[in-house]
């Protein structure tokens, strides 16, 4: 049930995105791609399920800036207006120690989180950040891997403080991750090897994952500062 609300959820709002895209969207540049963030506003983005997002996310100096909350804080997860299908996206980010974030897509409102429809491109401080319970997490938690599946191919982030460039490509059923250049992980969603993988992984029992073939894409808040720049996107 929940599934056909949120694929007709997303039909009326790919309806109304082609209607009138927000001006964000509406930059095409020479080779096809186009830019999500204006880097001065957040026009063609809004909080996930509604949810507040003003003085959380901000345009700073050229950034898409997530600047933290207090500790305990609800997360204010951000997407965009737009909904897309097969896409080659492209963005640049840094973190300070101790960050968690992630881009998601394929993601549909209605759940808590969007993770809980989208696959994730994790963003993290993969030698500084601790769990809830305290503990570092593993390699197939880290930056640019198969999130919570597989581990990144190789570790290609650069130090703290410094801009990563990253890349998700979508054709179908099958994702690329790239990081820095190098493709990181590859993988095909609803796959026997995929349906198996996730039966064993912390998805086993959320019921709308990577259901969904097409979605928003969003940001995530898990409590801590990124920034984002040069976010665009070209529809394969």
């Amino acid at each position: 049930m929940l599934r056909s609300f949120l694929s007709l959820l997303l039909a009326s709002t790919a309806l109304l995105a082609g209607c009138a895209k927000p001006d964000a969207t509406a930059t095409t540049q020479d080779d096809g791609f186009i830019a999500l963030f204006d880097g001065k506003s957040l026009a063609g983005w809004r909080g996930y399920n509604g949810v507040n997002v003003e003085g959380i996310w901000v345009a700073q100096e050229g950034t898409l800036h997530l600047s933290g909350q207090p500790e305990g804080s609800p997360h204010a997860n951000i997407i965009t207006d737009a909904v897309y299908d097969d896409f080659d996206l492209r963005f640049e980010w840094k973190v300070e120690t101790g960050t968690n974030s992630g881009v998601m897509f394929n993601v549909g409102e209605g759940p808590k989180q969007p993770y809980l429809t989208g696959p994730e491109y994790q963003v993290l401080d993969n030698t500084g950040f601790r769990d809830g319970k305290g503990r570092p997490v593993g390699p197939v938690e880290h930056t640019a891997s198969h999130y919570g599946i597989e581990a990144a191919v190789s570790d290609e982030t650069k130090p703290i403080g410094e801009w990563n460039e990253s890349r998700i490509v979508l054709r179908g059923n099958n994702v690329e991750y790239w990081l820095n250049g190098v493709m990181t992980a590859s993988y095909e969603l609803h796959s026997p090897k995929w349906k198996e993988q996730v039966a064993n992984a912390k998805f086993a029992n959320w019921s709308d994952f990577a259901t969904l073939d097409k979605g928003h894409i969003g940001l995530q808040d898990h409590g801590h500062r990124v920034w984002f720049r040069n976010l665009r996107i070209k529809e394969l």
